[in-house]
């Protein structure tokens, strides 16, 4: 069955304006690619230059360029990309625009800037959860850490970093149409493992960060629609903290580790 983002563009304008407001989340920002677990949920802020928060994964690229060629945009037209983390899911299709369209530039946090530019398909689960997809190195324009903003036409994006899932995972901050609104990427829920440099206690400590925000809108990396209100907010991030709290208790219980802590506690 073809996806209803990849059928070729309606004949008329109420049939495009149709479409338009089915990819609208509020006035200037729109989710133009995500196809579950294989290309995560890419949204366009329009400042009113385009910037896309992830760049999604080569399965979306007609998606995205279908949806932006609705918007009466195209990837050249984009001025920055800023990814939430890493991984291929997020950042594939960022090889490709760097080869056909230079100029976009490409912002990821510090912590996992040197995997990308490596091509460490280990880290970004290129291999083995992607069985072996194909990725490219991307070339890094701006490092970011915690605090940074990037402030593009009318919108700052302020930085919030969120490791845990990754070492450089953020959530990008911006005030859009009124609304207080984080894009998380996979920081509250997404895959963990010790191979890709997870950390629990990391995470743990940034469920406590993201509820310190009082945001209005999240939207994570694999979700059908956003967090709304800061009651159901919170009580997601409460779930995800739980969880991080049960996970390190399960570490501190595990043989190997009590050992660990033996030997540091007596020397």
């Amino acid at each position: 069955m073809t996806p209803w983002s990849l059928i070729a563009p309606p004949p008329n304008p109420a049939e495009r304006e149709s479409r338009i407001q089915a990819i609208e989340q509020l006035p200037g920002l729109y989710k133009v690619a995500g196809q579950g677990g294989l290309v995560c949920d890419t949204f366009l802020v329009l400042t009113p230059a385009p910037v896309l928060i992830d760049a999604g994964s080569r399965p979306g690229w007609e998606q995205l360029v279908s949806n932006l060629k609705q918007l009466g945009k195209q990837i050249a037209d984009v001025r920055w990309v800023i990814a939430t983390h890493g991984h291929w899911d997020h950042v594939d299709n960022m090889a490709r625009i760097q080869r056909e369209h230079p100029r976009v530039k490409f912002a990821i946090h510090a912590g996992d800037a040197q995997f990308v530019i490596n091509n460490d398909r280990v880290f970004s689960c290129a291999e083995p959860l992607y069985n072996g997809a194909k990725s490219d190195p991307i070339r890094v324009d701006r490092l970011l850490l915690d605090g940074d903003t990037i402030t593009v036409g009318r919108i700052k994006f302020r930085i919030l970093h969120t490791p845990g899932h990754t070492p450089g995972s953020i959530t990008i901050l911006a005030e859009i149409a009124g609304k207080k609104v984080g894009f998380c990427g996979d920081s509250v829920t997404g895959y963990f493992s010790m191979t890709n440099r997870s950390s629990v206690i990391d995470w743990e400590q940034s469920m406590r960060k993201l509820m310190a925000e009082e945001l209005d809108l999240l939207y994570a990396g694999h979700r059908k629609r956003p967090l709304a209100g800061r009651e159901e907010i919170r009580a997601y991030l409460l779930k995800a903290l739980n969880a991080a709290s049960h996970k390190r208790k399960q570490f501190v219980r595990e043989e190997m580790y009590q050992d660990l802590v033996y030997s540091l506690e007596n020397p």
